[in-house]
């Protein structure tokens, strides 16, 4: 554990945060934590050139029957210094496992599982919960038909006979879905409603097993923390990861959280995916527990820009978590208002990388910058409720 630090006296009376502990849950990803953690460094750097900070990375710490790396970074400005623990959860070869499958069995298998959602009715509680997740769904299946009506008219118009359009349009259809379907993600996103169903009807071992392991971890590093603040982050898929690991976690140990000053930040959050689905009932119960935490601080981060996410949902409301004891917060944000327009304009050109950009760095000031979360003075609940909070710090990073 990053061994308590002691908070500069440089006229600073202001820093909230001097330690923090960060067990952090990345999404449907296919690199590993070195390679996401590279990806944090280079975000953490670029902001502080923003921020006027400096950060430094310790050396990694590999856990590889845990399936998690840790690292401490330290944060320097000019009156304000914070040491950040972080734990990267990975799950990347389970998703090499379902994004690799064999094509066309694979890719017809995951498809199966991705019409499953249509059967057992989710796909009419995404529709009530957002219709721009609705919309979403619906987009690998859209594209299929448009490329069996263009085959289905190209051969009708070279004279072919019906039997033979019949079994050609099918097949070519197929082959589209892989060709141009990798540019248009087609097989990527069939791979993810693959996993999603796995997870929805836990008939994959692997992931029960990781549960497991990533609860175990938890609790470790929960357990021995005596941080000044603990962030839980979930991004996509990852917050499905952390809801499950912290909830069995406290199963293992219901006090767990006494004393502790938690925050659970959900970016661009995949847990409806899951907990809408009627086979799911068990998401929805570790749902629950997490929310009986009265030292839960939940803040749940949506915005416009993304189409994979939940945009304008109260998530709570859809499970009929209604009365929490956690407290929580939705923060509706536009990507455009913390980037560059030339970035803005390349990210928005892939709906999967805009729905990354929560975890990524941003060009501008905003309140809802990931990187000042993880490693600035103040608490991700100060950020969440109060916006002047980063006004704070001046333009030469000092804390005023």
């Amino acid at each position: 554990m990053t061994e308590n630090m002691t908070k500069p006296d440089a006229g600073n009376s202001t820093q909230e945060i001097v330690t923090r502990l960060v067990l952090n849950f990345p999404g449907f990803e296919q690199t590993d934590s070195g390679a996401q953690l590279g990806r944090l460094r280079y975000g953490a750097e670029n902001t502080g050139k923003i921020w006027g900070f400096e950060i430094a990375q310790g050396d990694l710490d590999v856990n590889v029957d845990g399936h998690h790396t840790r690292v401490d970074y330290t944060t320097s400005a000019a009156n304000w210094q914070t040491a950040t623990r972080l734990v990267q959860f990975r799950w990347n070869d389970i998703v090499h496992a379902y994004e690799k499958d064999s094509f066309p069995g694979g890719f017809l298998r995951n498809a199966a599982k991705y019409f499953a959602f249509f059967f057992d009715g989710t796909l009419f509680r995404y529709a009530k919960a957002s219709m721009r997740y609705f919309s979403f769904t619906l987009f690998p299946l859209v594209l299929a038909i448009f490329f069996a009506i263009a085959v289905w008219i190209v051969i009708g118009l070279a004279g072919a006979p019906m039997w033979l359009k019949i079994v050609a349009v099918p097949l070519i259809t197929l082959v589209f879905c892989k060709w141009p379907g990798d540019r248009l993600y087609i097989p990527l996103t069939i791979a993810d409603w693959g996993f999603a169903r796995d997870m929805v009807n836990r008939t994959n071992i692997e992931i029960e097993e990781r549960f497991d392991q990533f609860a175990e971890a938890t609790v470790k590093e929960i357990a021995a923390s005596d941080h000044d603040e603990i962030v839980i982050v979930g991004h996509s898929f990852g917050s499905l990861w952390a809801v499950a690991a912290l909830a069995r976690a406290l199963e293992k140990d219901p006090g767990l959280l006494a004393n502790k000053t938690v925050c659970f930040l959900a970016l661009g959050s995949s847990i409806l995916k899951i907990a809408l689905a009627p086979n799911a009932g068990y998401m929805r119960d570790y749902w629950s527990k997490v929310m009986e935490q009265p030292e839960i601080f939940w803040h749940e981060v949506q915005t416009k820009d993304d189409l994979i996410a939940f945009y304008r949902s109260d998530p709570f409301h859809q499970v009929g978590i209604n009365a929490p004891k956690a407290e929580y917060r939705i923060s509706r944000i536009r990507f455009s208002k913390g980037m560059e327009k030339k970035r803005y304009r390349a990210m928005r050109k892939s709906f999967y990388r805009t729905h990354r950009q929560y975890i990524l760095y941003y060009d501008k000031r905003v309140p809802f910058d990931y990187m000042i979360r993880l490693f600035g003075p103040f608490s991700v609940k100060t950020l969440a409720t109060d916006e002047s909070a980063l006004n704070r710090i001046d333009h030469d990073g000092r804390l005023v």
